[in-house]
């Protein structure tokens, strides 16, 4: 009996094999397949989905209600899934800090620092869009300003 398996496959079944598996599916795609790239590896939206086994074409799938802001949130969803590696915030813990960019909207667009919030309620940002660690909510505010700025902005 033989098994055929695709890259995309593969990948998927990586994390929940036994031990011996991973061990035939490495033997047979390579290291590189699984190795999971660092938070600053990830460059691009294409980056974010092969880390979080999106498509490349789900990228480019638009609802046809779908603005491009409602586009930008979906993206900015899967980026900040793939920089965070699987941590999603616990919100019933109120000692894990919570960090998300902050922009200053003046005459310009702008990154202007990160914050957390830990004791108090507060809605300032999308409990999705929330980062593990400043360095990584300073890292995907720079990286992708762009697709932040298509998120938070009405173009004219």
């Amino acid at each position: 009996m033989e098994l055929k398996l695709d890259k995309k496959t593969a990948k998927e079944l990586y994390p929940e094999s036994p031990k011996w598996f991973q061990v035939v599916l490495t033997a047979t795609f390579g290291d590189d397949c699984f190795k999971k790239k660092t938070f600053d590896e990830i460059k691009t939206i294409e980056d974010a989905a092969e880390a979080t086994n999106h498509t490349v074409a789900y990228l480019k799938i638009r609802e046809s209600s779908e603005t491009q802001d409602e586009w930008a949130y979906r993206m900015l969803k899967m980026v900040i899934a793939a920089i965070n590696q699987g941590w999603t915030p616990d919100w019933s813990n109120s000692d894990q800090y919570k960090w998300w960019p902050y922009f200053k909207l003046s005459s310009g667009f702008g990154f202007s620092y990160s914050d957390f919030g830990c004791d108090f309620t507060f809605t300032a940002v999308g409990s999705r869009l929330c980062f593990e660690s400043e360095e990584k909510c300073k890292y995907a505010a720079t990286q992708f300003f762009e697709l932040y700025e298509q998120f938070l902005t009405i173009k004219k």
